[in-house]
């Protein structure tokens, strides 16, 4: 009877060591594939930077048979019902928030004073 157990338990052991091993060689494999995508990506994106570059971009446009216009040769269109770009309004920083009764609620800068006080005594803290 205790070899059976004994024998059990080792199948039991090794399969889970086969499923843990396998896995093992499943994540090396799929962190080789990551490092070959990044690379991969990485050239690409070094390709991308050097055909888009503004000589490169020039001398394609050349070879195509376009030049640079004079000011003469700009031609400005009037578009009916386009008013431009919305003009930009920034944001008022934080510290410029308006001051209507402040932001947080008096129950958030309620001291501990004015609480003990309030629950002493009955009376409302001011805000």
């Amino acid at each position: 009877m205790p070899l059976i157990l004994f024998l059990v338990i080792s199948a039991i052991y090794l399969a889970v060591n086969a499923k843990v091993a396998n896995a093992g060689r499943q994540v090396l494999s799929l962190e080789r594939e990551l490092a070959a995508l990044e690379r991969e990506n990485a050239e690409l994106v070094t390709r991308l930077a050097e055909e888009t570059s503004p000589d490169r971009m020039m001398a394609r446009a050349m070879a195509l048979g376009f030049a640079p216009a004079a000011p003469d040769q700009v031609e400005y269109l009037v578009v009916d019902g386009y008013g431009g770009a919305p003009e930009f309004v920034a944001p008022l920083p934080s510290a410029s928030a308006p001051e209507e009764g402040g932001l947080l609620s008096p129950a958030y800068t309620e001291t501990l004073g004015d609480w003990l006080t309030r629950l002493l005594g009955g009376v409302e803290a001011a805000p």
